[in-house]
Parts: C-alpha cells; structure tokens; sequence
C-alpha cells in the first residue's frame, strides 16, 4: 500500500490549475490474475514514464513451479490496458511462504519486485527473509532471486521498494532485532542498490528511537535518488507518545542522513499507522496514514489523514483529512504523485457515498501539487458484491492512472475466494501534430509536402509554465498528453523558419504557429480526446532527415541526426 510512482524531465515552477476535475475511468474494472485457484490477495502496482505498468501480487498456489503455499505472482500490460504475456510466477525459491510484494519501475520500464520469503536461497534461514528479483521492461528475468537483508537474525518482514528515474532502488523493511543498536522489539533497516543490482553500502539501521516497536515502513525516491523513509513508532521523540505516531527520515541519494528523525502527525490522540509516502523528481513528498480518529471532520473509526513536505523537509500547510465520507473505518491507504507533482490518494472505507454499501469499497480523492483537492471523493470498484480491500495507486509522468486491490469475488473469471482486480484512469487527452515543410509557401500541408523531423515542441499550461517537451519524429509527428484545461504549444525555431499562420478554414491542415515566436494560441484538451489540430509549417531550406540531399527523402530535419 506504499507507493512510489516516478517522474522525469520536467520543469516544476508553479502549480497549475486545471480545468477537469474528475478522472475517467477507462474500460471497465479488469480481473488481474488468471490462475483462480484459492485466494489472491495484497497487489501492488507500479506504472512507467509511458504508462505501461506492472502488477504483482501473492497467491495461495501458481500455475508456475510454487504449489508449497504462498507464492509471487506478477502480470505485465500496455498502457493501454491490454496484458503483455501471461501470469508469471517471480519467486524462484519455493519452500514454504513467498509473501506481501511491492513493485516499482524506473522510466525505461525495467521493474524490482521485492517480497518476505519465509526462508531463503541466500544464508538467511532463521525464520523470514527480503527477497527480491529484477527484471527488464520486457519481463525478462534479470539474474536469480536475491537475498536483501544482511542482518539474519530472527525475522525480517514487510518490505518496500522505490526506484527512480536511472534504476537505482532502494529498499526498505522492518526487522526483529538490529545489528545497529536497536534490540528492542522491531526496527527499520534500509539497503540501497545499484540499477544493474550491486548493493550500495551496507545494510543500515533508519530509526533512531529505539524504544518498542517500529514497524510497516514506505520509501519514495525523487529524480536524483534522494528519499525519505516513513514508517509508524510504539512512541516518538517528538510530541506523540500516545501509542503509535507516525515518523520519517530523510537521506542524500548517496545514503547520508539528512537532518534527524521527525514526527508526521500532529493529530497526536490514539494510534496513528501504515503510513505511504510519494515524491516528486523535485523532492517535495507527501505522507499519507491511517489515523484513530482526526482533528478534521472524521471521529468515526479509522480516517485517512496527510501531510506535505517541502524536499528540505519542511511541512507545506497542516495535516489534512483525506477522507470526506466518514462512517465506519477508512483506512488501508496509497499515494502517487505525477511528474507535475499533482497526487492521487485511494483507501477501502467500510461503506460509501458511491454505490457499494456492501462491505469495503475502494476510494480515491486527486490534488494538485499545492495541496488542493480535485473534485470529490470517488469509488474506484464497480464490482459490489462483498469486501474490496488493500488498495494501491501508481500514476504516470502525465498524471494517468491505475488502481489495484483485492476483491472478495470478481465479475471475471475468479469466484475462487479473493482476486485481483483493476480499474485504469486518465485525466489527460492526447495531442498528436506535425511540423511539416511548406514547400509552396501557401501556408497548407498537403499529402505530398515531408515532414520536418528533431524539431522540439514545448508544451505550456495557462499560467505559461513550461510543463512537457518532446521532439518531432523521423515524419515530423510529436505526441503529447496533457491535462484536461487550456494549453498552447512553442514550435522552437527561429522566426525565418515558419510559413503563414491560419491558412484557409481546414484547421487539420493549416499552420498554427504565429512566426514572431513560433507559439500557438491558446487550445482546450478534453480527456481522452484526441486533438490532431495543432501543426506547423516551415518555410526555408533545411538538411534532409538523412542528412544528405536526396530528392527521394520524405522527410526534413532541422538537425543532421
């Protein structure tokens, strides 16, 4: 239930405002697993820099080689949403209990997954032990199973791990016992890794309260591998000794504390536990966590209660209530933060304002990066019938998104106890354009006219921050995908390169870039719509795509490749 989703290559200057509030559900809710046999149970999700995504999870069983009680199982798809080869098991070793995975993924596609193995391949075999596996984007295996945890002694349990943009992870757990100085009860033990899976130090101790039990830790990394560590304290050094508070610690990408441990909460009544935490590629990061009551408008049971931080660590605001329906327990919590640093909350209640008042359902609230709530409170399951539990979100660099969690039942094929099940989200819409040469000068592309390839095309929110870039291809193409709101794009070239602007009434093949800057004017993007309007057209004489000056070449270059 602790995420980290990555984001890359992108100038965070302001918060944006976007116009759409409520994110689309794309398909229908999906079932993950396709062997049904017994229970499958704690998913975890994890999305690339293009939104094609990774899920695992643990089963009683596998049509793989592990029929010796709990096992990984894992399943790749296309952001599109279609499956990418079949189940695949991840654990190699397959002597008793292989449990709780987390996955993440860096912005090639390559993934870690991570899980407590009830025994080891390595020289733990004192009870449970942190495994973890690594694979390409394709899904081929990148070496064997591999034992994280150096301190052997007694048990070490419920691991999570976080990747960022080059690969390189980290991985974080709770242990009984600490060849660091903690020997009372639990503590939180870290490792860090290498992309190509070399450890990067030894294993190291994160907690510096020692007394009583810490336990259930999450880690997020930011884009230059900096990260913060969270996890709940039987007590704290600070305010909170009202049973368990919620602490964290932060650390330089080379492993260097940075500053001490700080306590999360302020809301310091009864028990505050399980906390999530994501990060922006700039550093800021949010926390989320399950509370015994709030300071907000939730006294009923368990809410869901937040805080944001500045990357140096300082709180953003106060803690904030997540959760706006508040009969029975919420809690069970996820978040993930695109690459604008916008972030998506989900949680199980027990009820809902939506349409499942059968059990747990599956909840999500958006905000933006400023902390300000998009919309409502949403259900994620349309599939009604008994319990939906333990929810994770990942989100793209664009801010789609993908939810996970286990089901009692499925409108699929598994009506064998628990399932997997799925709903994929966008909040964006697509811009597909050319850069094309206007050989005629008449300001209109027609079929015969190349396009221009290795032009860059910026993409700038309504307050004219610079969001996305990409570059035209080989037929002069650029794809974007923003939110839903108002936009306009720079084509950046000089002002001799561009043709007449709005050409004609056919907006599909005229010039949309005003010469003087190369910018359009303003545009509306509606989620899921593709938008194929906004070109530009070159008038000088540039290098062929090739860089030589073949007539027979079909496209242009501003640059020789």
């Amino acid at each position: 239930m602790r995420r980290f989703c990555l984001e890359f290559g992108l100038l965070l200057l302001a918060p944006p405002v976007w116009a759409g509030t409520a994110p689309l559900p794309v398909g229908g809710e999906f079932q993950v697993n396709t062997y049904t046999t017994s229970g499958q149970y704690r998913p975890s999700v994890s999305l690339d820099a293009d939104g094609d995504f990774v899920v695992v999870w643990e089963s009683i069983g596998s049509s793989g080689s592990d029929s010796a009680g709990y096992s990984i199982q894992g399943q790749r798809y296309a952001a599109g949403g279609a499956a990418l080869g079949g189940q695949f098991q991840v654990n190699s070793y397959t002597t008793l209990n292989q449990r709780a995975p987390t996955v993440a993924r860096d912005a090639h596609g390559d993934f870690v997954v991570v899980f407590s193995s009830n025994g080891s391949n390595g020289d733990d075999t004192s009870l449970h032990s942190i495994q973890g596996r690594r694979y390409a984007a394709a899904g081929t295996a990148q070496g064997e199973q591999f034992q994280i945890n150096a301190y052997t002694t007694d048990n070490q349990q419920s691991a999570v791990v976080s990747v960022n943009a080059d690969g390189d992870f980290v991985v974080v757990w709770h242990s009984l016992g600490s060849s660091a100085g903690d020997n009372s009860l639990h503590s939180i033990q870290g490792q860090r890794f290498a992309a190509g899976g070399a450890a990067l130090g030894g294993e190291f101790q994160v907690n510096t309260f020692t007394t009583g039990y810490q336990v259930a830790p999450a880690v997020a990394l930011d884009a230059v591998g900096d990260f913060v560590v969270v996890w709940h304290s039987a007590g704290s050094s600070g305010g909170d000794t009202s049973f368990y508070s919620v602490q964290g610690q932060r650390y330089a990408a080379g492993g260097a504390a940075l500053g001490g441990e700080f306590q999360v909460n302020s809301y310091i009544t009864s028990n505050q536990f399980y906390p999530a935490v994501s990060a922006a590629s700039d550093g800021d990061f949010v926390v989320i966590w399950d509370s015994d009551g709030s300071s907000g408008g939730d006294t009923s049971l368990e809410s869901v209660q937040g805080q944001r931080y500045t990357a140096g660590g300082a709180a953003l605001g106060g803690e904030f209530q997540v959760n706006s329906y508040t009969t029975n327990g919420q809690g069970g919590n996820s978040v993930s933060r695109d690459a604008d640093g916008d972030f998506v909350v989900v949680w199980h209640g027990g009820g809902s304002s939506g349409a499942d008042s059968a059990g747990y359902s599956i909840h999500g609230q958006r905000y933006t990066a400023g902390g300000a709530a998009l919309g409502g409170e949403f259900q994620i399951n349309s599939y009604t019938t008994n319990n939906q539990a333990v929810a994770e979100v990942s989100l793209s660099a664009d801010g789609d998104f993908v939810v996970v969690w286990t089901s009692g039942g499925s409108s699929g094929g598994d009506t064998d106890g628990y399932s997997i099940q799925g709903q994929r989200y966008r909040v964006t819409g697509d811009l597909v354009g050319k850069v094309f040469f206007d050989d005629n000068a008449d300001g209109l592309q027609t079929g015969a006219e190349p396009g221009v390839g290795g032009v860059v095309v910026e993409l700038y929110d309504d307050s004219l921050v610079l969001r996305r870039t990409a570059v035209t291809d080989e037929i002069g193409e650029y794809h974007l995908r923003p939110k839903e709101g108002s936009w306009h794009l720079r084509f950046v070239a000089p002002p001799s390169y561009f043709t007449i602007p709005n050409v004609g009434g056919d907006d599909t093949a005229d010039s949309d870039a005003i010469p003087a800057t190369g910018e359009t004017a303003p545009f509306s993007v509606t989620v899921n719509v593709l938008d194929s309007t906004v070109d530009a057209g070159f008038v000088v004489s540039l290098i062929f795509w090739d860089g030589f000056g073949s007539e027979n070449t079909e496209a242009w270059s501003a640059t020789v490749p």
